[in-house]
Formats: C-alpha cells, structure tokens, sequence
C-alpha cells in the first residue's frame, strides 16, 4: 500500500511535465509560423503606427479641451458668456423738430444705395445709409455711413455724447470711470474704427464700447467675458476672435480626425493578415 501511495505523486509530476513541454513546443510552432509569415512594407507600417499614436496624443488633447471648454460653457450661462450682466437696451428716443438736410452730394458718389434711416443719437437728428461697394468683378459688400441729419455731414460722436450713451446702456451698481478713445480694441475683433472705451468701477469692471463713426454700443465687456473668450478660441479653435467655427484650423483637424480612423483601420487589417488575432486556449 505504502509504495502504490508513493507512486501516486511521481504519476502527476510525469502528466504535468508532459503539459508544460506540449505547451512549450505549441509555443515555439506558434513563433515559427509568425516568423515565416510574409511582412509586406515593414518600414512603412512601423512609420505608419508612430504616426498614428503621435496624432492620437494630440487628438486626446484637443478633445479634452472640446470637454473642459463645454463644461465652462453650461456652468457660466449666457450672461457671463456674453458679458450682458449690467446691459439694458436704450429706450427709443423721439426725433428733435429740426429742419432736416440730406446729403445729396454725397448720396450721388455712391454706387447703389440700399435704405436711408433717420433716427435719434442722444437727442440728435441722424441719417443711417447702407450702401452697396464693389469687391471684385461679381461681389458687393454692404457698408454704413452715417451723417449729421441736420447739418449733413459726417456724424462724429463726442465724448460727451459717448459717456451718455454708455450711462443710458448700463445697468449696474458701479460708478463712472472714465472714457478713453481706442483705435483697435482687442475686445472687439470684428469691430473696424475707433472706439470709446467707457470704464465702470464695479466688481465685474465693466467696459462699454461705443462706436465714434455711428454712435451705436458696440457691446459690454469684464473679467468673465476674457476668460470666456479664451475658451471660445480653445474650443472654436479660432484664435482670431471671431469665433468662426468653419476656420482652417478646425477643418485641417477633422480631415486628421478621417485620416486617423482610416489608418486604424489599415493596421488592424494588417495585424491580422500577420496572425496578430490568434485565439488562445
């Protein structure tokens, strides 16, 4: 009985070594076969993958920049997006009984006019004027021009008149700052001409910009609104400003985003014309 016993446990140790050597040489088959299978364009393929993870680092990136900026978006609002917090509309004024002189002359310079509005500044008389200008053979650009309706000259908003207009458009607790002329605001991007800078003491420091050719508010800006046109530009990818959504930058982006998805799959069929999807048991 004692030797069938210790018998016993030499059996097992012969079975499991038998195992491990058929698995060994399963193993060592395995790498022949993989060996001996053909590797068409090598270089081209290890070139290939280099390339696909470098632009898969800066595609994580940028969505991650895409998922940061539009979580700042939903938890900001479009008020401090927009940096309306203290912005109120001015209210409709009554035009002043002024005897009116049109600008004739100037009207005849034009190539085409479009409309001629007459409105009220600050309680003074003004003619708006779209016109049509040529660009090019076959392109017209629409533009504004805007005279004294009582005089017929050229508007020119004072520093005066711009503090008013400032003061009738905000809404908020602060005091007056001071005024400043600006000639390129970089706050306003698409805003072309000089400007006044009209500055609030409150804890949003608020800037009103107001249009010296026209007299119109251009638009509030503060603290918030500068951190959220940098996520504007990070997420836009625009770093202009204007906040245009179809730039070269964006479209380069998703012509990469295709060109990713169709190497991926490139390599995974090459992965698998070489054996690289054996199912193991």
């Amino acid at each position: 009985m004692e030797a069938v016993n210790s018998s016993a446990p030499d059996v097992s140790k012969l079975e499991s070594n038998r195992n491990g050597q058929g698995k060994r040489l399963a193993k060592r088959r395995l790498r022949k076969q993989m060996k001996g299978l053909p590797k068409p364009c090598g270089v081209k393929t290890s070139m290939l993958v280099r390339i696909h993870r470098s632009l898969a680092v800066i595609l994580c990136i940028q969505l991650l920049i895409w998922v940061v900026s539009g979580f700042y978006f939903s938890w900001q609002g479009r008020e401090a997006l927009s940096a309306t917090q203290y912005q109120q509309s001015i209210p409709v004024e009554a035009l002043p009984k002024v005897a009116l002189q049109l600008p004739l002359d100037r009207l005849e310079r034009l190539q085409s006019v479009r409309s001629i509005e007459l409105r009220a500044v600050d309680g003074l008389a003004q003619f708006k004027i779209e016109h049509d200008v040529a660009h090019g053979a076959d392109h017209l650009h629409r533009s504004q021009l805007w005279f004294d309706a009582t005089s017929g000259r050229p508007w020119f908003t004072s520093t005066v008149t711009a503090q008013r207009l400032a003061v009738q458009s905000y809404a908020g607790p602060g005091l007056f700052g001071g005024i400043e002329q600006v000639s390129q605001a970089y706050e306003l991007p698409t805003s072309q001409g000089r400007n006044f800078r009209v500055n609030f003491q409150d804890e949003l420091n608020t800037r009103v910009y107001i249009n010296e050719a026209s007299g119109d508010v251009m638009g509030h800006r503060n603290d918030p609104w500068v951190i959220a046109d940098w996520m504007y530009r990070l997420h836009f990818m625009d770093y202009s400003g204007a906040r245009n959504f179809n730039n070269v930058l964006i479209i380069t982006l998703g012509l990469l985003c295709l060109w990713f998805v169709l190497s991926g799959v490139l390599l995974l069929v090459r992965i698998w014309q070489q054996g690289g999807f054996v199912v193991r048991r």
